[in-house]
């Protein structure tokens, strides 16, 4: 009996505590903390999604742009005239000529190994050049020289990817020049400028960019004669070019 009497029976009349409520509570996150989690949910979507490119996706028929820039070393630059005069170019500094150019290869058949057609074009060339003329009396004398240069040449070329970014590529065939030429040797001008042709061979290493775009060196041979007309005689240059390249799919 004294134990009953010491409880107390809930009054069905009294009021609710507030903490005995069912009304949900709503909790307000900070800006920084809702930034965060979209961060998060960002990254682990990109991850998902993420894919580097690689070489096969090069279809049949698209073409790869490419341009460069660099310079030309040649092993000759020479200019037979009538009556026996020669011009020896690279004894002076028309040896080292700056080039700039470019083109486009479009990819015929293969997957890993592409082979295709490449179409190029170059403008190189130098102002106030040091010469020198070679008399058939055997008199030596420094004339000094314009030069400009304009090829259009292109051929077959074979491109192998060498992992997932990176390609090397070979190239080679015919070459057309234009080449316009002034020499002179105090009062005395003489110019000429005409067509000719040539052979190329070239080869690259390229890299694949984040972006998808690629950046490389490259090297190319020309061995070239152009008869520029006007009593100078034939143009007959040889040497190589080192290149700067960047190309993109198009």
């Amino acid at each position: 009996m004294g134990f009953f009497a010491g409880c107390v029976a809930p009054n069905p009349s009294a009021p609710m505590s507030p903490m005995s409520s069912a009304t949900p509570i709503e909790v307000e996150l900070s800006p920084l903390q809702t930034t965060g989690y979209e961060l998060q949910s960002t990254h682990a979507r990109s991850q998902l999604t993420f894919e580097p490119p690689h070489y096969p996706r090069w279809a049949v028929g698209q073409p790869l742009l490419q341009g460069y820039f660099g310079a030309s070393l040649l092993d000759r630059v020479t200019v037979t005239q009538d009556g026996n005069v020669e011009v020896d170019g690279d004894d002076g500094s028309l040896d080292q000529l700056p080039v700039i150019g470019g083109g486009a290869q479009w990819k015929l058949a293969g997957e890993r190994m592409t082979l295709g057609l490449e179409g190029m074009f170059a403008f190189s060339g130098r102002a106030n050049a040091e010469a020198f003329a070679f008399g058939g009396s055997g008199a030596v004398i420094a004339i000094d020289v314009d030069l400009l240069l304009f090829d259009i040449y292109g051929g077959p070329f074979v491109s192998l990817d060498l992992g997932d970014n990176t390609r090397i590529y070979g190239a080679g065939g015919p070459v057309m020049q234009f080449a316009e030429w002034d020499q002179s040797f105090e009062e005395d001008l003489q110019s000429g400028d005409g067509f000719g042709t040539g052979l190329y061979a070239r080869t690259g290493i390229e890299f694949m960019l984040p972006s998808g775009d690629l950046i490389g060196f490259g090297v190319r041979w020309s061995e070239t004669t152009v008869d520029l007309g006007g009593g100078l005689g034939d143009l007959e240059m040889e040497g190589v070019q080192f290149l700067f390249t960047v190309s993109r799919w198009e």
